[in-house]
């Protein structure tokens, strides 16, 4: 892939990313206006959710600016896979992206604990476990990202005599597997609870569907 072509595909990448931004500050600010309008009081779940807005909207940001941060416009790309600060980069990019995804699920579990909290005491021990899991993976993918190499500057400066680095895709395939294990229980978990609500059969679907929604 030339230059060109790497610039067009960080083109597409700020379009997608620019959309992104746009609906995270829209579902963060309608949620927070409802909450005023109804006069309620933010929960810690809300604190969290918009800490992972945050988080997100500068995931994004950095993804929009990488073409210009690497230079693709004049620049090859075999260049930029070497470039100090498209590694530097980079490991900011994994780090929000680590902090934001566990962030949104532990705003979602602690969504459940509000919603359900006199529920079943099985329940919020999955949810407890659940969550010490969501927790221990963000730290890992964060600490991984950011220690990835010994001494951390080899991680951009091939140059330093005796640096080392881990395996990075035995990492993330391992990683894979909590990431999906938790993801499917937060998805399973409250369905058992909103059919066992008084509810017409419609109004159990529409609770389901946006239980659904918000994890995906």
């Amino acid at each position: 892939m030339d230059a060109g072509n790497y610039a067009h595909g960080g083109y597409k990448v700020a379009i997608v990313a620019s959309i992104l931004i746009l609906m995270q500050t829209l579902m963060v600010g309608g949620r927070l206006l409802s909450r005023r309008l109804q006069k309620v009081w933010l929960g810690i779940d809300d604190y969290i959710l918009i800490s992972a807005a945050v988080f997100t909207i500068g995931l994004c940001a950095l993804a929009i600016a990488m073409p210009r941060i690497s230079g693709a416009s004049n620049t090859s790309l075999q260049h930029l896979s070497n470039g100090k600060t498209v590694r530097q980069a980079s490991i900011a990019w994994l780090v929000l992206y680590g902090i934001s995804v566990a962030l949104s699920k532990l705003a979602i579990l602690f969504l459940y604990l509000r919603v359900f909290t006199s529920q079943m005491r099985a329940f919020t021990l999955v949810l407890t476990i659940v969550g010490i899991i969501v927790i221990g993976t963000g730290i890992a993918n964060t600490f991984i990202a950011i220690f990835q190499c010994s001494p951390v500057p080899y991680t951009w400066d091939k140059t330093i005599e005796g640096g080392k680095c881990f395996n990075e895709l035995a990492f993330a395939r391992f990683m894979a597997i909590p990431n999906v294990v938790d993801g499917f229980v937060m998805l399973v978990m409250p369905m058992p609870l909103v059919w066992q609500l008084e509810l017409a059969l419609q109004q159990k679907i529409a609770l389901t569907a946006t239980f659904l929604h918000g994890i995906m």
